[in-house]
């Protein structure tokens, strides 16, 4: 089950970034190698312990049902370019996923505590540690999310990857976008206004579960309101392969195989896991799109194509388009 990349890097984003540009250097460890003081034990009175390792990914597929809007010109476009119905499913983005980051940060820094009894196996050949080594060694873990504000910014530079010129959205779904690192799944669910299918992959277990939660509320909410979305799926899954085997859909493909869009909140990812994205991008079809934030990739593979600041939870910061040659 394993890939070119698999021994490359690991996945996911965990914690809040709220000061500035993130507070630490990119890739300047949250715990330094040398340092054996853990995170703060959680209270006495919780029994918090560490996230099995899961064999497979774990799989939330959720099937569109489509209700008609009530057609009172809901493609029309508004002043600003955005149609009514996409403004309309980013409200309802906005209304299920509100808090969303800090309880994800919340989840994922719990995570870390879990490991604090093992804190000292940071070199150990095991799951957990591995565990411990991810978390003292990079900043991988450190969460973040882009606004919904600013999704339509990302959005208009993926339609090249679908056949539209940039910012040409016809408004019907198609194309798959994958979300690496997902989290609390809330850029998954702006994705499914506008693409047929959605895939979010998530190392971190009780992030998983949270996104699972608003996913199915979300789906709830749009399908009472009779607003279109496409297929989610959301996988406990580590999208380079080193923490578990690599992820691979139903029929034997892996995500860069899927991808029209591939995107990867990575403001903090260390060195050798944009490297590791690099790897997978130039394995993605030609013309696909795969956008990263502050960090560009680099490979013969791949080119920059637009690049320019967006709005996320710890400020304004830069979104890197690249295109697969």
């Amino acid at each position: 089950q394993g890939s070119s990349t698999a021994r490359v890097g690991c996945s996911s984003a965990v914690f809040g970034m709220v000061d500035g540009r993130g507070g630490l250097p990119s890739y300047e460890p949250m715990f330094d190698d040398d340092d054996d003081e853990p995170p703060p034990a959680p209270p006495e009175d919780e029994d918090v312990q560490p996230e099995p390792m899961a064999e497979e990914s774990e799989v939330l597929s959720l099937e569109p049902q489509v209700a008609p809007l009530e057609e009172q010109d809901a493609d029309a476009a508004d002043a600003d370019g955005e149609s009514r119905r996409a403004r309309h499913g980013r409200h309802l983005v906005e209304e299920v996923y509100e808090g969303c980051c800090p309880a994800g940060a919340e989840a994922a820094m719990d995570a870390v505590r879990a490991l604090h009894p093992h804190w000292g196996e940071v070199d150990a050949d095991s799951d957990l540690g591995r565990r411990v080594r991810w978390v003292r060694k990079s900043n991988n873990w450190v969460y973040g999310e882009l606004s919904t504000e600013s999704f339509p910014i990302l959005l208009a530079q993926s339609c090249p990857a679908l056949g539209f010129s940039v910012g040409e959205f016809d408004g019907d779904r198609r194309g798959t976008f994958v979300d690496l690192g997902c989290g609390s799944g809330k850029v998954t669910a702006l994705a499914s206004l506008h693409f047929a299918r959605v895939l979010g992959l998530e190392l971190q277990s009780e992030l998983v579960r949270l996104a699972t939660g608003l996913a199915q509320r979300f789906r709830q909410r749009v399908d009472a309101r009779g607003v279109e979305a496409g297929e989610v799926e959301l996988h406990r899954a580590d999208f380079l392969g080193r923490m578990m085997p690599q992820w691979r859909s139903a029929d034997g493909h892996t995500w860069w195989e899927l991808a029209d869009v591939a995107y990867a909140c990575s403001p903090k990812f260390c060195e050798d896991t944009m490297h590791g994205l690099a790897e997978c991008a130039a394995m993605m079809r030609s013309g696909s799109r795969f956008i990263t934030v502050r960090h560009a990739l680099r490979g013969a593979d791949i080119e920059e194509v637009w690049r320019g600041e967006a709005l996320f939870s710890w400020g304004r910061d830069e979104l890197i388009v690249h295109r697969r040659l």
